[in-house]
Formats: C-alpha cells, structure tokens, sequence
C-alpha cells in the first residue's frame, strides 16, 4: 500500500516524489495521444488492436493518477504549503479532462465496460457494499445482543439506579455501533484511519463550543451515580415539581400532576436542593381541622381518632398522632397525623379531609369561618 509507504517521507521527499509521479503520468498520457492519433488511417482489425492497447494504458493511468493523489495528500498532512500542492492538483484535475478529449468513443466505452467487470473497478465496489451492508446488519443485532447481556449483567446489581442502568445500556449499545461501524468499514476496503484524526479534531473542538452541555452531562452523571431520585419518584427541583418521567444525559423531563412536560437542566439540579417526596416507603400525613371555641375538643379528637382507625390506609405502626396543637384567633386547630403508604398519600389527604367534615356536620361539630368582635363604647359628651 503505497499509503503506508510514504508515512516516513519527508515533506521534501514527498515534494520529489510528486514530481516523480507527475513524470509518469505525463510520459502515460504522451503515449495515449500517440496511440489515438493513429487509429485515423487503420483498418478495423488493426484500429481494434490499438484501441485494446489504449484501454490498458487507460487502466495504468488510472492507478497512476490514483497513486499521484495519495501522494499528493500525504503531502498535505505532512504540512506542505497550498501553494505548492496546487500546480499539482490543477495538472492532476486536467489531465482527466484531457485524457477524455484525446480518447475516441468506442475506447472510452471499452474502457467502461472493463472497469465495471474489473475487481478494481465496478465490480470492486459493488463486492465492497455488499460486505458493508452485511457488516452493517450483522453490527445492528450484536448491537441488541450486547445490550441484553449488558442489562442481564446489571440487573445484578441491586443498589444501581433505573436511570444509571438505562444510560449504561445506551453508551454499550453506541459504543458497540461505532466500534462495529469501523470495523464494517475496515472489511469493505475504507481506509478509517483518518477517521480518528477527523474525530479527534471535533472533540476537541466541541469541547469548547459545547462547555455548558458538558456541565449538564457532569451533573447528569454525578445524579445516577448517587442516585438522589430515580424514575418514578415525586420530586420538587429548581422550581419545579412533579413525577420523574425521563432523564438524559444532558436533562430530567419531570411530569406534573396536571400533565405538563418540565425539562430542567441537569446543572441546575445538581447545583439546587433536591426534595424526593416519594423516596421513603412510608410518610406522615399532616392534617389540621378548626373546631369552634364553644365545641368539645375531647369529643372531636375522638370522632378523628375514629376516622382514621377506619382507614385502611392509615397505618396501626407508627401509631397516628391527635392533639390539640393551636389556640387561633378563630378557631382551636387539631392536628392530625397518620402516616400512611407513600403511594396513598394524597388518597389519604383528601379522603380524611372530606370525611372529617362530613363526621363533624353530623356530630355538630362547627368548623368556624374567620371573625372578630367589635365593641363600640361610646365617647362621653
């Protein structure tokens, strides 16, 4: 390959050899325009002959040109100067046009119909995308095997969030896309290796023009990593609150109770306080009723103490709390305390809510409205 056996040339030494390689082609061309120039006064038989002799000269041009090229860009990476390559390239551009004005029609379609049943020419590059489409599908199922045995291997490990497991399989999944890719390309006769160089260049490129989306991959990291919520869980984040729905790399997409789509950065999580409501197992329901100064305290704690004895939900361990905890303007305030399932939390809030108006109506328990007493006293004339 004569790619690999320029790597140590010099850019001087690739300066004479594009000189040199700029020789050959041109003696090939001379010898082309000789050989068209003569099919004026042949016979056919004779034509026919130099007309054979012309197509193989073709073909050598061909590699030569090809091989000029590679020159050529080696050179260019070496660090040679534009304007140095550029008489190269302009006399390697023209003689293809060139080459197809000296040639005469029948030679050209010869030369066609050889490069297309040639394996360096059409037949060639058609046996190369058919193993690159092979590679490509064959790549697509390991792909979807590496990632089964992937989440296979990880359901293994209990402590590991939803959301570090799901990111896991996608990085093994593309990983395994890209790997098998240049592998597919390598088996279809691509030369990958200034792939890397291209990819190497945009990442360092990226890194600069992407440095706030790199915080937020940072801080999507660290959050599955330690793992302050996970899929599912009721959180109040950034300003915001709702259901964890989703969570990339870069951002969560939270889910309120009425439906909304939220999605916040992941920076702005990592660098905020993170409240996981539904984190525990269990939580304490906080409830507080007003009763009138005039009702039975006594009595109303024990029409709640019913309630939530009633309740299934409400669980016997820890024991629920009843007290009087305020004396307001209006009202004496009795808080109630059950601690409940974290998934029958709002159940329970709202059940008891309306159950305990209900219960106090119909022991005539008063929940009082705000209200003040005026006294007037008049002014002594």
């Amino acid at each position: 390959m004569l790619e690999a056996y320029i790597v140590p040339f010099t850019v001087d030494e690739l300066s004479d050899l594009a000189g040199v390689w700029q020789g050959h082609l041109s003696q090939s061309i001379e010898s082309n325009i000789e050989l068209n120039a003569s099919l004026g006064g042949l016979g056919e038989a004779e034509a026919q002959r130099v007309r054979e002799k012309i197509t193989r000269l073709l073909e050598k041009q061909s590699i030569l040109g090809a091989n000029y090229q590679v020159v050529l860009n080696g050179w260019s990476l070496k660090g040679a100067s534009p304007e140095d390559v550029a008489p190269h390239q302009s006399y390697l551009d023209a003689v293809s046009t060139a080459t197809l004005q000296a040639t005469d029609l029948r030679t050209l379609f010869s030369f066609a119909a050889n490069w297309l049943v040639s394996k360096d020419g059409g037949l060639g590059l058609l046996l190369q995308l058919f193993v690159f489409v092979l590679s490509f599908v064959v790549l697509l199922f390991a792909a979807r095997f590496v990632k089964r045995a992937a989440s296979k291997g990880l359901d293994r490990l209990p402590a590991m969030s939803r959301l570090l497991k799901s990111f896991v399989l996608t990085v093994v999944y593309w990983v395994t896309i890209v790997v098998g890719l240049m592998i597919a390309l390598g088996l279809a006769g691509v030369n990958v290796t200034p792939l890397f160089a291209v990819f190497g260049g945009l990442s360092f490129i990226l890194g600069f023009a992407l440095q706030d989306t790199l915080g937020n991959l940072a801080s999507g990291l660290m959050i599955m990593v330690l793992k302050p919520f996970d899929t599912g869980d009721y959180i109040e984040i950034a300003g915001a609150s709702g259901m964890v729905d989703n969570m990339s790399v870069v951002s969560t997409q939270i889910r309120t109770f009425d439906n909304q789509y939220i999605v916040v950065p992941n920076s702005k999580i990592w660098g905020d306080v993170i409240t996981n409501v539904s984190a525990a197992k269990t939580r304490r329901v906080d409830l507080v009723f007003g009763i009138a100064y005039s009702d039975s305290a006594p009595h109303a704690m024990e029409v709640l103490k019913g309630l939530v004895e009633n309740d299934r939900r409400c669980l016997r361990d820890p024991v629920a709390e009843i007290f009087v905890g305020e004396l307001g303007d209006s009202s004496v305030n009795l808080f109630c305390r059950p601690w409940v399932a974290t998934e029958d939390y709002w159940d329970v809030y709202w059940g008891l809510t309306g159950a305990a108006k209900e219960a106090f109506d119909r022991e005539g328990i008063s929940i009082p409205f705000p209200q003040r007493d005026v006294h007037l006293i008049s002014a002594e004339t």
